[in-house]
Formats: C-alpha cells, structure tokens, sequence
C-alpha cells in the first residue's frame, strides 16, 4: 500500500513534466518560457536532460523502498509534499505565477531536505539516499532560478547590485551548499550535480561574460576538490546506524 502512495505521486510528478515538454499548458513549453527573460543564472537547454535521469533513480527508490520500518510513513509524507508542491508548480510557471511558483518550489525542496536527513548522515546508496539527494539538489538549483527570474519579471535593482554580480554571490551560494554537503554528509551526489549546471551555464552565456565565466570555473574547481576531499570512506556500524535529524 505504502508503494502504491509512492508511485501515485511519482506517477503525478512524471505526468506534470511530460506535460510540460508540450505546449499544453498555454502554448509554451518549460525551456521557451525561461528563455523569455535574459537570466544569466539560466543554464543552457541540455542542462534539463537530467531530468528524466533522476525519474528513473526515483522510480528505482521507490521499487527498493522498505515500510516496514518505523521512519517508512515520514519518508512517505515528504515525498507526497514534495512531489505535489513539485507538480504544482508547471502550471504556475507556464501561466505566468512566478511568485507562486518560487513558492511552490521552496516547499519542494525543504520537504526534500527532510526526506533527506532521514537518512544516514554519511552514507550514499542507490537504492537509498542518492535518488533523493538527486531530486533535492536539482530542486535547489531550480528554486536559486526562479527566484532570479522573478527578480528580473518584477524588475527589481538587486540591492544596487550589477546582475554580474549578482550572479556570482548566487553561484557562491550554491558552491558552498555542495561543499556543505560534501563535508558534513560526504555526498557527492549534490556537488556533481551543481557541477551539471554550472557547465550548463557556461555554455549558455557562451563565455561572454568574463567575470561570471571565470568565477564559474573556479567554483567548479572547487566542488571537484570537495568531491575528492571529502569521499565518503567505507561506512562504519555507526554510520549506518546512525541517522542525523
């Protein structure tokens, strides 16, 4: 039973998206309505391939996941939340309800940060940790996005700030999320998929912006050497036991 609720709301998850990719959904897909505004956040189209990549990890967690145990219904809970506030925010997006959707995004991505913490804090396994962890890492990454396209929709100043530089502190920001996330968790899942999208925005502003271009390179440096650094080792008893809330 517990299954059947899991695969409802990645089955609703997978319909929203494939809608998406159509014009259905007032006569635009997800990628033309991005590329309506000049986001130098915006990462190029292929960058979105990862998505299908991370349905079929979930489709494999939720093949693998166990309700026997006693932290099974909260695992259930968040994910319904998250996938419902993730389905959500399509047709927010593509009816022009950006505030809503940098809400509906948001809600997806602190219900997939609980999810995530009930795992092991410095364990990675495929059947486990790593789907969500690849969900919740592309979640932030779209939450960082939307915020930056209403910035620019609403026609806000960025505190005074230059959009170059604007887009730089965001990039450092999510750098140093990955890097958190290597060290206290030793989850490279995370870091490899902000590098993803860090490559993905190079490619799209084509390395004209030189400052956003160089500081872009830098931070994936930085994120590779995190990844290396702070490698999970074999897990111990208590890892596995463990779990950090």
């Amino acid at each position: 039973m517990k299954k059947m609720i899991l695969a409802f709301a990645f089955l609703l998850l997978t319909a929203a998206l494939t809608i998406s990719n159509s014009t259905l959904l007032n006569g635009m897909t997800t990628i033309e309505i991005a590329h309506k505004l000049p986001i130098l956040l915006m990462p190029a189209d292929f960058t979105f391939f990862i998505r299908p990549i991370i349905f079929v990890f979930l489709a494999y967690w939720i093949f693998k996941f166990h309700s026997n145990d006693s932290i099974s219904t909260k695992r259930i809970v968040l994910f319904m939340i998250a996938c419902l506030a993730n389905s959500v925010w399509f047709p927010l997006w593509h009816f022009g309800y950006f505030g809503w959707a940098c809400l509906s995004t948001l809600v997806a991505a602190l219900s997939l940060y609980g999810l995530y913490r009930t795992y092991p804090a410095k364990q990675n396994r495929w059947g486990h940790r790593i789907p969500v962890a690849l969900l919740f890492s592309w979640t932030i990454v779209s939450f960082v996005v939307n915020v930056n396209y209403l910035i620019v929709w609403d026609e806000w100043n960025r505190l005074g700030l230059s959009s170059v530089l604007w887009t730089i502190i965001n990039l450092t920001i999510l750098a140093a999320v990955a890097l958190h996330f290597s060290y206290h968790h030793r989850d490279w899942v995370i870091s490899t998929v902000f590098i993803w999208v860090f490559f993905g925005i190079l490619l799209n502003i084509q390395f004209e912006e030189l400052f956003v271009t160089l500081s872009t390179l830098f931070l994936i440096v930085i994120m590779i050497l995190g990844i290396f650094m702070f490698s999970p080792s074999a897990p111990s008893k208590k890892n596995i036991e463990e779990t950090s809330f």
